[in-house]
């Protein structure tokens, strides 16, 4: 329901009465961004009812739009607009509960993301720095373990580097099975 109410709510106008002055390029709108201070448009609005600023990066739909302007909730979003939500059935409380349990999983999994990849870059960086110190000899059997898994290091940086969520989630999976094994 309010899928459809925002679609056809046009944002274009939205923006505008915000005080936004667009130009048209193409089947995009581009304006000055007001959430920033610009003196180049970077604030786009695209035909399928979305924006983005290149400058600032914000980016939604109206109701975004409409909170981040006004700093407002999303139920007062929606009244901002005139969209009426509807009652707040045990479904929609269910739904709305399993959308922040998501969401809190995908923070989770984007800061273990980060955390893991700056871990496993300084292992790289210090075992191969280890290695070019010159080691004795002597101590060879030592490190031997140490630089038998730069390899596997190097498989995880590549696998966190890439696009592939999914290869990157069997690595959490991995990681946080055998963290579970102990």
């Amino acid at each position: 329901m309010i899928n459809e109410a925002k679609q056809n709510i046009d944002l274009v106008s939205v923006a505008e009465s915000a005080g936004v002055e667009f130009v048209r390029r193409g089947t995009r709108h581009v304006g000055l961004c007001p959430f920033h201070t610009e003196r180049t448009p970077s604030f786009f609005v695209f035909p399928d009812n979305h924006y983005k600023c290149f400058g600032c990066g914000a980016s939604g739909d109206c109701i975004d739009f409409v909170q981040k302007l006004h700093g407002l909730s999303f139920r007062d979003a929606l009244k901002h607009l005139g969209i009426d939500p509807g009652p707040v059935t045990p479904a929609v409380r269910r739904d709305i509960a399993e959308r922040k349990r998501r969401s809190e999983l995908v923070k989770q999994f984007r800061e273990w993301e980060i955390l893991y990849c700056i871990y496993v870059s300084d292992l790289l960086f210090k075992t191969k720095k280890l290695m070019m110190s010159g080691i004795p000899p002597e101590d060879l059997e030592y490190y031997a373990s140490l630089f038998h898994k730069l390899p596997v290091w190097q498989h995880h940086i590549d696998i966190l580097t890439s696009k592939d969520d999914t290869a990157k989630y069997k690595l959490y999976k991995e990681a946080h099975d055998a963290k579970k094994s102990f």
